[in-house]
């Protein structure tokens, strides 16, 4: 990868990062003040909400960046296609939005203030532009938008939301927050777009049809990651909602990292596909090395989160222990969403492979709806968590089977079994590490004092992750493995560089 890409993903890991933090701080505090099932009612009404701005979007965030990739080095192309898909996706979200509202006006009958407060979110994602920003690669204004708006959620969260009744607030400032962010993002734009007037016709005779093909899949995969919430509140418990959803946080929070790649990498892959004379080359080598860097992380995240989740949840969420089931269930996901990630996403969106794409995530789509029928009204989240295992090895699978003509990526490499063995092998020291100091200190601890587990259930977490990372990368480094040996050199130069 060259510099700018690189720059850009870390751009996009600060906000990552940023990502991951503040919900780790937030959400014992909503926990304890606003209580899971009050969340649970936040979570129901905002998954009914993402259904209709599911169908208001359509799949203009992946279909922007990619139309933007391809013209950005047109200053008359880039304004045309701006506002042309601005302007589409504006329209088109405030038929949405109408239309929540008379939803929810015939069919919610308890805690309406919350539903109609939880859709004016749909605001915010009708001015939504970060796909600009990521079809010129400028992540830095998008990541830097994204992280001021994460910290002044949160700092209005917990100063305000103080009981159950002010769930409200909650409500309010995370539609807030999300709008005033975009006000941001508006403010940069200037830049790069100079206001240009176009026709609506000719916005949706050039735009409508590929982003409805985009949608297609779109909806698809929003039955095994909304669907799942909203079946959870109709079939079981919205209580039990708030737990799924607190774990699959978990589950993705860490995939962040991983998916960030595809988020960089795709505008380079459609800008090289359709500009260069050798586009197909350059993908394939793209996308093979972010296939390998992929899975160098995804195996150590899942059989690490694995590893710690029984710990990690016994101090940070003492009063939701099912969330550690949950956690430990749907680690595969990490692993499967880290290779769909880079077989869909990173090259058959780019390179226009939408019906083969649009296939496969219908077919997990469909796997998933019937997984949870079955599995949720008798199982509740532990069903819908083992359905979304399923359908994201499915598709998967059925993405790798469609493109293996097109693109080698070669899963026999040595380095793919390094990344595995010393996966398990950190899994295995991670877990004799907690063992070992639970058994320690529980040997000298005093009976019935809780602070004091507490206490060691800290320590013990944050000595395994410590464990986990020096295990991880001692396997990498007496293997040799190809890519860790490239980095480490690169690193080695610029320090006699500096020298």
């Amino acid at each position: 990868m060259d510099r700018k890409l690189i720059r850009n993903y870390i751009y996009n890991i600060l906000y990552q990062l940023v990502k991951i933090v503040l919900p780790l701080v937030l959400l014992p505090y909503t926990l304890k003040h606003l209580t899971a099932p009050y969340l649970g009612i936040s979570d129901f009404a905002g998954s009914i909400m993402n259904w209709f701005i599911l169908f208001g979007i359509l799949g203009v965030n992946t279909y922007g960046n990619r139309e933007i990739a391809k013209v950005r080095n047109n200053k008359a192309d880039l304004n045309r296609t701006f506002f042309e898909i601005f302007y589409m996706q504006l329209l088109d979200m405030i038929v949405a939005m109408i239309a929540y509202y008379i939803f929810i006006h015939f069919t919610v009958h308890e805690n309406l203030q919350i539903y109609q407060l939880t859709g004016l979110t749909m605001i915010a994602t009708m001015l939504d532009i970060s796909w600009f920003f990521f079809g010129v690669e400028d992540f830095k204004k998008a990541s830097i938008r994204n992280i001021i708006v994460k910290i002044m959620g949160v700092s209005l969260i917990m100063l305000l939301c103080k009981t159950p009744d002010d769930l409200w607030i909650y409500v309010v400032i995370n539609a807030g927050s999300e709008l005033f962010g975009q006000g941001i993002m508006f403010m940069q734009l200037r830049q790069y777009i100079s206001f240009e007037k176009v026709s609506i016709r000719d916005a949706y005779r050039h735009h409508f049809k590929a982003t409805f093909q985009l949608f297609v899949p779109t909806i698809a995969i929003s039955v095994y990651t909304m669907l799942d919430q909203t079946m959870l509140g109709y079939l079981y418990s919205e209580e039990h909602v708030n737990y799924y959803k607190d774990a699959m946080g978990f589950v993705k929070m860490f995939l962040y990292f991983i998916t960030s790649i595809g988020t960089v990498v795709m505008p380079r892959v459609t800008n090289e596909f359709y500009n260069s004379g050798n586009g197909a080359e350059k993908a394939q080598a793209l996308i093979n090395t972010t296939m390998r860097i992929s899975m160098m992380l995804a195996l150590p995240m899942c059989f690490g989160m694995m590893a710690i989740a029984p710990t990690f949840i016994r101090w940070y969420l003492p009063t939701a222990p099912i969330v550690a089931d949950l956690i430990e269930i749907g680690c595969p996901i990490i692993i499967f969403i880290s290779m769909s990630n880079v077989t869909g996403i990173q090259y058959m969106v780019p390179v226009g492979m939408y019906n083969r794409y649009s296939a496969s995530v219908i077919a997990g789509a469909c796997i998933n709806f019937c997984c949870n029928w079955m599995m949720i009204p008798k199982y509740g989240a532990y069903g819908a968590i083992v359905a979304s295992v399923i359908a994201e090895c499915s598709v998967t699978l059925i993405q790798y089977y469609s493109i293996r003509k097109k693109v080698n990526i070669n899963l026999k490499n040595r380095s793919y079994l390094i990344y595995l063995l010393g996966a398990l092998i950190m899994m295995a020291a991670v877990y004799l590490t907690g063992l070992g100091i639970q058994a320690g200190f529980t040997s000298t601890a005093v009976i019935g004092n809780t602070n004091h587990y507490s206490l060691v259930d800290v320590v013990t977490t944050f000595v395994q992750i410590i464990v986990g990372i020096l295990t991880y990368y001692l396997v990498l480094r007496l293997s040799r493995e190809d890519l860790c040996m490239r980095v480490l050199a690169k690193i080695k130069e610029k320090k006699h560089a500096r020298a």
